[in-house]
């Protein structure tokens, strides 16, 4: 929030042209800044009994109250004025013991976790950094033969033909992830570098990033990474509705040996629905609730280094319409999430 470059870049949003036109607001007290309701605007693609449509809407970040203004209900009131300027509204990673109570009484939708998926590259570093617990997770498969996928320069266009052609048509309700939602969340993002791999083949594309972790003493190595997938787009519609699809099994299973290779030990990936649920389990992921519920310990959250603490991802959705969340897209990117915190004077993250 101190960073300019970061809040300037994070709610900037997209979509403006096409009505998005929402920003964030503003409450002064006797001319002095009390207040500020983040709102980054966007597009949204709804589900609707004339087809889909794509709707203007906002995203929900950061909601402070001067300390000595608080309990007075001025949060509420911008909250309510923010609901009253948005046609669509989401929010993810809220505190389930301040900002959820709102939302619940404000008539939202919400999915409490999103699924979280992960498979070790390479367990014995899991083991020796994370510890023995996670010497049960699966490890991704790896067959003989299949060479690493190279880096694509994917254009934002084509990201979006992809995605118009695939998760539009099939239905599901997600922002509208245009030509320039891709190149303001990833390809102009100020902190992250976001890796962009697209099939030759033609099944989709993926979008990830390396999150490097603190080097481990008792191994005395460099550098470990894992590798977060974002976003996971399959060309083909029926890959949404949960067909099997082989090809775009062995793009990604080229993506995690291109990521064994520069030093990733384990990868995950989270999503608001189970879509992509028999994909990631044929390419030897596994459910992070089925690894709780059979008493083996998950790898942590690793959000920004190696703080295992974090609570799980919640979604918050107000639409025109009742939301099914197994049809629904919303990614660790989206909402106030997987972002940099902050950058030092040469651009460079800082976590």
């Amino acid at each position: 929030m101190s960073d300019r470059t970061l809040f300037d870049w994070q709610f900037r949003g997209f979509g403006t042209e096409q009505g998005a036109s929402a920003r964030s607001l503003l409450l002064f007290l006797e001319d002095e800044l009390a207040g500020f309701r983040g709102i980054i605007p966007g597009l949204y693609q709804v589900p609707s009994p004339q087809g889909m449509e794509v709707s203007p809407g906002g995203s929900l970040a950061m909601w402070n109250i001067r300390k000595e203004y608080r309990g007075r209900g001025l949060g509420l009131m911008m909250h309510q004025a923010a609901e009253a300027i948005l046609p669509v509204i989401t929010g993810a990673g809220s505190n389930p013991l301040t900002s959820v109570p709102v939302y619940m009484k404000n008539g939202f939708q919400i999915l409490p976790s999103v699924h979280r998926y992960m498979t070790t590259l390479d367990p014995r570093a899991c083991i020796a950094i994370f510890g023995e617990q996670v010497s049960e997770i699966p490890l991704a498969a790896r067959r003989n033969g299949i060479a690493p996928l190279a880096l694509s320069d994917t254009a934002a266009v084509e990201m979006e033909r992809i995605w118009e052609n695939s998760a539009l048509k099939a239905g599901f309700f997600s922002l509208y992830r245009n030509a320039e939602f891709w190149r303001w969340r990833y390809l102009e993002n100020p902190g992250f570098r976001y890796l962009i791999f697209q099939d030759p083949e033609g099944s989709g594309f993926l979008v990830c990033r390396t999150e490097e972790l603190v080097s481990s003493k008792r191994l005395n190595e460099k550098h470990w990474s894992i590798l977060r997938m974002i976003e996971i787009v399959p060309a083909n519609p029926s890959t949404w509705l949960g067909c099997e699809d082989s090809s775009f099994n062995l793009f990604m299973e080229r993506c995690l040996n291109w990521a064994r290779g520069t030093g990733c030990i384990a990868a995950d990936f989270h999503c608001s629905s189970d879509v992509f649920g028999p994909l990631l389990l044929k390419a030897g992921f596994a459910r992070e609730q089925d690894l709780v519920k059979a008493r083996i310990r998950p790898l942590p959250l690793v959000f920004n280094g190696m703080g295992s603490h974090g609570r799980p991802i919640n979604v918050l959705v107000k639409a025109p319409a009742q939301v099914s969340f197994e049809k629904t897209c919303f990614v660790k990117s989206d909402n106030d999430m997987d972002r940099p915190r902050r950058l030092d004077k040469n651009g460079q993250v800082i976590y």
